[in-house]
């Protein structure tokens, strides 16, 4: 227990260095799942069949595909079309197009959650489709979203961990790096599941905090 507490202590500041790329790459993919995903509920929502058939494609075909699998696409194949990404950007494609077709699914969900007398009202008021949606429906939505929202959160920072392949310098990488040198993977890799431990239990405090906060001011 000690030899390990002293490799730990060695190699802490290399694994904080990762810390800061993970927290990067999870900001930034999050951003990208954000908006995209938003636009392709939108899509799909949209009576326009050449976009809902579009989006729905694409999700259908992200959702089925390993997310190890479009991290190599974005790294090795685009790289071999011409197209060549940087590991930390080839990172935030991967993940934030990922994560963008399930919080799509989530906003849409949401989306159709809401009353159909809300739409009937706002049209009834005389507001147009892209009035109604801002100022009625998604307000509306936003409850909905909250909680599965968050827990994909949770599950993107995870997946940060194989970044690492595409030699992106994250927890991983970090790991992979120090156990080649001292051979003691154990030690190496207790240490960054310790560090997702805690990332995990920090957000999820303060994820739950909020979401019980925003609870408390709809009331």
């Amino acid at each position: 227990m000690h030899t390990m507490l002293q490799q730990w202590a060695l190699y802490l500041p290399d694994y904080l260095k990762g810390v800061g790329m993970t927290l990067e790459l999870t900001g930034a993919a999050l951003l990208v799942a954000l908006v995209f995903g938003f636009i392709l509920a939108l899509a799909r929502l949209s009576k326009i069949r050449v976009l809902d058939w579009a989006a729905t494609g694409y999700v259908e075909i992200i959702r089925a595909i390993p997310v190890l699998i479009l991290l190599f696409i974005c790294y090795y194949s685009l790289a071999q079309a011409g197209l060549k990404l940087s590991g930390p950007v080839a990172a935030i494609v991967g993940l934030g197009g990922f994560y963008a077709a399930l919080y799509g699914e989530i906003f849409r969900g949401a989306i159709l959650g809401v009353d159909r007398g809300q739409r009937e009202a706002a049209e009834a008021l005389g507001m147009p489709r892209s009035v109604a949606m801002r100022k009625v429906i998604l307000p509306q939505a936003f409850f909905a979203i909250l909680p599965p929202a968050t827990n994909q959160l949770s599950n993107l920072i995870k997946d940060t961990s194989l970044v690492f392949t595409i030699a992106v310098a994250d927890i991983m990488f970090q790991a992979n790096s120090a156990l080649s040198q001292n051979f003691l993977p154990l030690d190496m890799l207790l240490l960054a599941g310790v560090i997702y431990f805690l990332f995990y239990l920090i957000l999820s405090k303060f994820l739950a905090r909020w979401e019980l906060n925003v609870q408390r001011r709809r009331s």
